[in-house]
C-alpha cells in the first residue's frame, strides 16, 4: 500500500482520537522510514520537549527535556524546512552533541508551524547506518508535519473556543444576561443556557416564537416587543428596551432586551440579541424614584413648615412688641395693665406654637419619651375644665363637661402628655366654634380584661363649622387646616391634632373623628392606663399651702447666665420676691463667687462659653463651695430625658425651661427654703 493511502486513511478514520492517529503515523513512518525513535517535539525558546514518541524498544518516554541544541532538530529549524542524515558519523554534523552522546546516525525531520509560527518538529532517528532518503521520504515527513500543523491549530482554535464559551457561559451567569437568536431560514429560535434559566424553563426547553412573545406581560410589554421586532424587520433598527416578563414559573420580573436584525438582498434572515434580568435595577430605581419623591414633599413640607411657622411666630410677636413699645410711653395705669396683659397673652400663644413645634420635631425623630407617674386621674380633667371655661366664656360659648372619673380613680401614666392630648382636643374646638358649646365627656372604668388597667373614654364634640370629607382625609397630617380659606380666617400651626395622634399611638390608644359640614365635630380617644398608688406628700403640701405667705426675702441668690438679658430677667422676677439677687457673667465667675459667698439657691444656666452650668455645678459639688441643701436650679432652652439626666448627673436640684414663669420661680424658692428648714 501506498504511503499516501496508508496516511489518508489514518487520518481520515472517524473512530480514532486525535491521539491515536498520532501514534498510528509514527508507528507507520518507523516502517517506512525503517527506523527506531519517533518523535514529536515542541519547542519553547531553547527547550525541546518530547510531546509524543514511539520507539521500538520503549528507550524513551513522553515528557522528556533536553536542550535544543543538543538535538538534530536545531539544524533542522535553522533549515526551516524537511532535513535528512543517514549517516552522520560521515557528515559536517559528526561533532554535533547528539552525535557525540548518542551515536544516532540516521535522523530526518521537519520543522511544525501553527499559525506561520514554529510549534516544534516530527523526526524519525536510529544508531544504525540507514539507507539514503529518497524524496518520496521527505514528502511523507513534509506532509506528516503539515498534518500535525493543521491539527494543532484547529485543536487550539476549538480549545481557544471553548474557553471563550465558558467566559461567556460565566459572564452570562455573573451578568443575567442571556442570548437568542431567530434564523428565519428554517424558523429556528435558539434560547442560550441562561436565557432559559432567566425564563425559568427546563434546559431542554424548545422555544417558539408565538409562545416566546406570551412570556412578555400582556398589554403595553407584549405590544412594545412586538413593535420593536416588526420595525427591525422592515427597517433594520435595533431596540433595546426595559420590559417586565413572566417567568414560566408565573414570577413577574423585568429585563433589559436588545435586538438586531440581519439581512441578505434585502431580506431579513436572522434577529438575534440579548435578555438581562434587571429585576434588582429597576426595583432600586423604583426605590430611589420614590425616595426622591419623599424628600422632595419633605423639602415642600418643609418649606410649608417654615413659611407656618414664621408666619404664625410673628402675630404673637407683634403683639408682644408691639404692647411694650406703647407701654413705654403710657402713663394711664389701667391702660399700661391691658396692655402689659395682652403682651403676657401674646407670649403665652407664642410659648405654644414653639412648644409644639419642638414636640412635633421630638416625634419625627423618635427622640419623644413618655415620663409616667402616680396622679389622680380625675384632678387633670378637672384642671382642664378650670382652663377652659372661661377661654369659652370669653368667645361667648359654653364648655359642658361630664367626667364619669372615681374620686380616688389614681393612674400611673404621663400626666402631662395625657393633659397636652385632652388640652389639644380642647383648643381646637374652641377655635372653630362661633357659637353653641363645646363638650367634653369622660368615662373611666376598671378594664374588663385585667383589674391593673383602667379603660378611659374621652370624647370632645363641639357645635363649630365642621369638616367636608376631603378635610378629614388629611385631618391628622402635619400643617394641615383644610381649606385656604379656613387657615386665613383660625390660623393656628397646624400642629396639634397631628401631635395629637402621635401621643396617642405611643400610648397604644385609638383615636377617631367625626363630623358633618356646618354642624360640628366630635373626636374620640381610647386609651388603657395602668392602675396607680395614691401618693401625697404632707410636707410638700404644706409648703404648697404657705407659698401665697411665705418669706423669701432672707434667701441669698445668685443668678448666672451669660446672657445679659436673662439676667436682667431673672433679677427683675426675683426683686418681686423682695430678693436682691447675685450675679455671675459664667461658671467660672460663679465658682469664683462661691468661694467668696454661701449662696441658698442658684439659678444655673447650662449653656455658656469659658465654663458651662454643668461643669460649675460638678465643680461647685466636688470641692464643698457650697453647702449639701444649697439648691441648684439649671435653666436650659433644651427639654429631653437626656438633658434632664445631664443635669441631675451633674449635681443640680431642679430643671427650669425658658422662657422662665414665675410659678416656677416661686417653685424654686420654696424648694429651698424646705431644704434650709429640713
Amino acid at each position: 500500500m501506498s504511503f499516501l493511502r496508508t496516511f489518508h486513511n489514518i487520518v481520515t478514520d472517524q473512530t480514532l482520537k486525535f491521539e491515536d492517529k498520532v501514534q498510528s503515523l509514527l508507528t507507520f513512518g518507523l516502517k517506512v522510514f525503517e527506523l527506531d525513535i519517533a518523535i514529536i517535539s515542541k519547542i519553547q525558546q531553547q527547550n525541546y520537549s518530547v510531546k509524543y514518541v514511539a520507539c521500538l524498544n520503549n528507550e524513551l518516554a513522553a515528557g522528556a527535556d533536553f536542550p535544543l541544541g543538543n538535538t538534530y532538530c536545531v539544524h533542522t529549524l535553522k533549515a526551516d524546512k524537511a532535513l535528512s542524515f543517514h549517516h552522520a558519523g560521515n557528515s559536517e554534523i559528526a561533532t554535533h552533541p547528539c552525535y557525540q552522546g548518542f551515536q544516532l546516525e540516521s535522523y530526518i525531520g521537519a520543522p511544525i508551524k501553527v499559525d506561520g509560527q514554529i510549534f516544534g518538529t516530527v523526526n524519525f532517528s536510529a544508531a544504525k547506518i540507514s539507507q539514503p532518503f529518497t524524496q518520496q521520504h521527505i514528502d511523507y515527513i513534509e506532509l506528516f508535519a503539515q498534518w500535525l500543523g493543521a491539527e494543532f491549530a484547529r485543536r487550539q482554535s476549538t480549545y481557544q473556543l471553548e474557553q471563550n464559551n465558558q467566559t461567556l457561559t460565566k459572564l452570562e451567569q455573573a451578568a443575567h444576561i442571556g442570548t437568542w437568536q431567530l434564523d428565519f431560514t428554517n424558523n429556528q429560535l435558539e434560547w442560550s443556557a441562561q436565557t432559559k434559566i432567566i425564563q425559568e424553563v427546563e434546559p431542554d426547553y424548545q422555544p417558539q416564537l408565538d409562545s416566546a412573545l406570551a412570556f412578555y406581560t400582556e398589554g403595553s410589554s407584549r405590544d412594545t416587543i412586538q413593535q420593536a421586532v416588526e420595525k427591525a424587520m422592515s427597517t433594520g433598527e435595533d431596540w433595546d428596551l426595559e420590559l417586565e416578563i413572566t417567568t414560566a414559573k408565573n414570577k413577574h420580573i423585568w429585563i433589559a432586551t436588545q435586538g438586531s436584525a440581519e439581512f441578505e438582498n434585502g431580506n431579513c434572515v436572522r434577529l438575534f440579541g440579548t435578555i438581562q434580568d434587571i429585576t434588582d435595577a429597576v426595583e432600586l430605581k423604583n426605590m430611589l424614584a420614590q425616595q426622591k419623591e419623599a424628600a422632595e414633599l419633605m423639602l415642600s413640607e418643609r418649606s410649608k413648615l417654615f413659611a407656618k411657622i414664621s408666619h404664625e411666630l410673628r402675630n404673637p410677636l407683634n403683639g408682644i412688641v408691639g404692647m411694650l413699645n406703647a407701654a413705654m410711653t403710657e402713663q394711664e395705669p389701667q391702660a399700661l395693665k391691658q396692655q402689659l396683659t395682652i403682651a403676657l397673652r401674646s407670649s403665652d400663644i407664642l410659648l405654644s406654637i414653639i412648644n409644639e413645634v419642638l414636640d412635633y420635631s421630638k416625634i419625627s425623630h423618635g427622640e419623644l419619651k413618655l415620663e409616667p407617674s402616680h396622679f389622680i386621674l380625675k384632678d387633670v380633667f378637672n384642671d382642664l375644665t378650670n382652663l377652659f371655661t372661661s377661654v369659652c366664656a370669653n368667645k361667648s360659648i359654653q364648655l359642658n363637661s361630664n367626667l364619669n372619673i372615681a374620686e380616688d380613680s389614681a393612674v400611673y401614666f404621663d400626666s402631662t402628655r395625657l393633659s397636652q392630648i385632652v388640652s389639644n382636643l380642647l383648643s381646637n374646638a374652641i377655635k372653630f366654634t362661633e357659637q353653641g358649646a363645646v363638650t367634653l365627656a369622660v368615662n373611666a372604668t376598671k378594664a374588663q380584661n385585667s383589674s391593673e388597667y383602667v379603660d378611659l373614654t374621652i370624647e370632645v364634640s363641639d357645635t363649630g363649622i365642621g369638616m367636608q370629607p376631603d378635610t378629614l382625609k388629611a385631618l391628622f397630617k402635619p400643617f394641615n387646616q383644610g381649606a385656604s380659606n379656613i387657615t386665613q380666617k383660625y390660623g393656628g400651626t397646624g400642629l396639634g391634632l397631628s401631635i395629637v395622634k402621635e401621643l396617642v399611638e405611643m400610648m397604644n390608644g385609638q383615636v377617631s373623628v367625626s363630623s358633618e359640614y356646618g354642624h360640628g365635630s366630635s373626636f374620640k380617644v381610647v386609651l388603657q392606663l395602668p392602675v396607680g398608688k395614691i401618693q401625697i406628700d404632707a410636707a410638700v403640701t404644706e409648703l404648697e399651702d404657705a407659698n401665697a405667705e411665705m418669706d423669701v426675702s432672707n434667701l441669698n441668690v445668685l443668678v448666672v447666665d451669660d446672657n445679659e438679658i436673662n439676667r436682667i430677667v431673672m433679677t427683675s422676677c426675683l426683686s418681686q420676691f423682695n430678693i436682691d439677687a447675685d450675679i455671675a457673667i459664667d461658671g467660672q465667675d460663679a465658682v469664683e463667687k462661691c468661694r467668696i459667698e454661701n449662696y441658698d439657691l442658684i439659678f444655673m444656666d447650662c449653656m455658656m462659653p469659658i465654663m458651662d452650668g454643668w461643669q460649675a455645678t460638678q465643680v461647685l459639688r466636688s470641692e464643698k463651695l457650697v453647702a449639701d441643701a444649697t439648691v441648684i436650679a439649671a435653666l436650659t432652652a433644651n427639654t429631653s430625658e437626656a438633658d434632664q439626666l445631664k443635669c441631675e448627673q451633674a449635681g443640680m436640684n431642679l430643671f427650669i425651661t425658658k422662657p422662665v414663669q414665675n410659678a416656677a420661680i416661686k417653685n424654686a424658692l420654696a424648694n429651698a427654703i424646705k431644704a434650709n428648714t429640713a
